[in-house]
């Protein structure tokens, strides 16, 4: 019964010496934040920029956005397009903005094109404090190259394409 009792304590006595290692034992480094002038010219944007308008951060091709409440993925594109898709499928332009203090845009468009030539001009309302997401979906019903444009006005922000099979 001794013998038990020596082993369980080395046991036990191991797990914490191991235990106590592993707390000491260096993190791996934190990326540093951004510059200070480089976060200063964003803080100014957000509060001053309105009338410089939003800023496109990211245009996806996204076959699924997730929109369960709650949910920690909920208003992302959860998956985006990585090939060709099949004829009928419904491709979303998923966006993501910054958008300044007090700003609300109107003029800003997604378009749906195929082989050059518009299928779909949907407009869309860009609202909201620093990040803001938005998405529209489009059947893709023909085979070939697809592309999708963010405009504002008639600027051109971004634009990513799709290929449907055939």
């Amino acid at each position: 019964m001794k013998l038990r009792t020596v082993l369980f304590s080395a046991a036990v006595a191991s797990s914490i010496a191991l235990a106590q290692e592993a707390a000491t034992a260096p993190a791996a480094p934190l990326e540093p934040p951004p510059p200070a002038d480089e976060i200063k010219r964003v803080m100014d944007y957000q509060e001053n920029g309105k009338d410089r308008g939003p800023a496109l951060l990211e245009l996806v091709a996204c076959a699924k956005v997730d929109n369960t409440k709650g949910s920690p993925t909920a208003n992302t594109c959860v998956e985006p397009v990585s090939g060709p898709v099949k004829k009928g499928t419904t491709v979303f332009a998923w966006t993501l903005w910054f958008c300044p203090r007090d700003g609300k845009y109107e003029d800003v468009s997604i378009q749906f094109l195929h082989e050059g030539q518009v299928r779909s001009t949907v407009d869309v309302t860009i609202q909201g404090l620093a990040r803001t997401r938005t998405w529209r979906g489009y059947s893709l019903t023909k085979p070939g190259k697809w592309e999708i444009k963010i405009l504002r006005g008639d600027k051109e922000l971004g634009g990513t394409s799709v290929t449907v099979a055939p």
